[in-house]
């Protein structure tokens, strides 16, 4: 007996943090996200084998859409564990969190069905965070730790309200500059599954310990699919990162070397060098008072780079990718000037 499709598939990658995976799936799950039935999505859990996998028991207990699939695997990246997800998602949509540690807020499934509601290939970015007061990779510069965070999760009591996230978050060095500057990467993305085949999935050969750099060139290989003519961002939502000693999110003396092997390699699959998506996002949902500083702190940057782009002897368009993708449809203006 075949089992029946649903409307969106999450799959959420984990190794060696069952603690912080266990927080990532209640926050995806029915009793946690806001306006939708369990029967409108499936969770799909993989994880690596380790020495400290997540307990099986514990991750279905938190809903009736979850399935989780353990495997044996002998490469330090997560691709092959990703292309394997990928095929267990029954979903028309796929949202795709590469880090098992990134917390969502209450309507991100709410937002990822109404993107694919107004266009089956749409893509939605969920902006990054990281708890605590700095990024993690400065940890032991102020004392922050597993269980520091772990105290803060419980005197914020997200599970109660999980946009109070963003009281003890602090933005994603990656997109530090908000959301109206061009993104360079997502740990959140929605788009379709056939979007997901037209890009071939998370490409094997990044296979440097956590992936490397494979989230930043899935979103962007993403986003300039011409078949994702939406681009929407949810700037009331997003996604948390726990601490949990990840390769580029902890410090250490050799973090600048690893960061450097990511960036060559990545750098090496795009003509002219890998750099952010440039198209401007479409903006989807309510902003809570919560989330609302972030967006102030954004729209200041976005003028600021406004002002600069568009002045000037050497002024251009500000989403030039959009003017790629789009030139003559009515998707995008063709001035490249302004």
């Amino acid at each position: 007996m075949s089992t029946p499709a649903v409307k969106l598939s999450v799959l959420v990658v984990a190794y060696k943090m069952p603690r912080q995976a266990l927080n990532t799936v209640y926050s995806l799950s029915a009793a946690h996200q806001q306006n939708v039935r369990e029967s409108d999505y499936d969770i799909v859990v993989v994880e690596n084998e380790s020495s400290d996998n997540i307990p099986e028991h514990e991750l279905l207990a938190l809903g009736n859409n979850i399935r989780y699939f353990r495997r044996q695997e002998t490469s330090a990246s997560p691709c092959r564990a990703v292309n394997f997800g990928l095929q267990q998602c029954r979903g028309k949509s796929i949202g795709l969190m590469i880090d098992g540690a990134r917390m969502v807020t209450p309507r991100v499934i709410e937002y990822a069905l109404l993107a694919q509601h107004a266009d089956a290939d749409s893509l939605l970015a969920i902006p990054g965070y990281n708890l605590g007061p700095m990024e993690h990779q400065y940890h032991l510069d102020i004392g922050y730790n597993a269980e520091v965070e772990k105290q803060l999760l419980e005197q914020t009591n997200w599970k109660h309200n999980g946009y109070r996230l963003f009281d003890i978050a602090n933005i994603s060095g990656a997109n530090d500059k908000g959301i109206f500057h061009p993104l360079l990467e997502c740990n959140c993305m929605f788009s379709s599954a056939k979007n997901f085949e037209r890009i071939g999935g998370a490409n094997e050969e990044f296979d440097l310990p956590g992936g490397g750099s494979i989230n930043l060139h899935m979103f962007r290989q993403l986003g300039m699919l011409k078949q994702a003519r939406l681009y929407f961002v949810a700037p009331g939502e997003g996604s948390f990162h726990q601490f949990h000693g990840g390769i580029t999110t902890q410090q250490a003396s050799d973090r600048e070397e690893v960061l450097e092997s990511h960036r060559k390699q990545l750098h090496s699959y795009w003509e002219g060098g890998f750099h952010a998506m440039r198209r401007e996002p479409l903006l989807l949902g309510a902003v809570g008072s919560h989330a609302q500083k972030f967006l102030y702190h954004s729209a200041e940057m976005g003028k600021k780079r406004f002002n600069w782009i568009t002045r000037g002897n050497n002024a251009r368009h500000p989403w030039l990718d959009d003017v790629a993708l789009f030139s003559g449809t009515r998707f995008a203006s063709t001035d490249t000037s302004l």
